[in-house]
């Protein structure tokens, strides 16, 4: 059998282990994160940059969408 001092000695370890390694995941999520919030701000400005130098395929975007919508909406009263 173990004694006391063993067992507690095996607990801090594996405590202490635990704690490096949840260090380690927070460390390389706040990483990932900080990757992922970059690519956002750069996928962001590239549209912002595409719909200022050319907005008339959104607003056709927006035109059709608008009319499918109100269309299927109408659809849907009428029966």
């Amino acid at each position: 059998m173990q004694d006391v001092y063993t067992k507690d000695n095996d607990l801090s370890k594996t405590i202490n282990e635990g704690e490096e390694r949840l260090r380690s995941a927070a460390s390389d999520a706040q990483k990932r994160l900080k990757q992922g919030q970059e690519q956002i701000q750069q996928l962001i400005a590239q549209a912002d940059k595409q719909l200022h130098e050319n907005p008339w395929p959104i607003v056709a975007g927006v035109a059709v969408g608008c009319l499918f919508l109100g269309f299927f909406a109408g659809s849907v009263r009428s029966k």
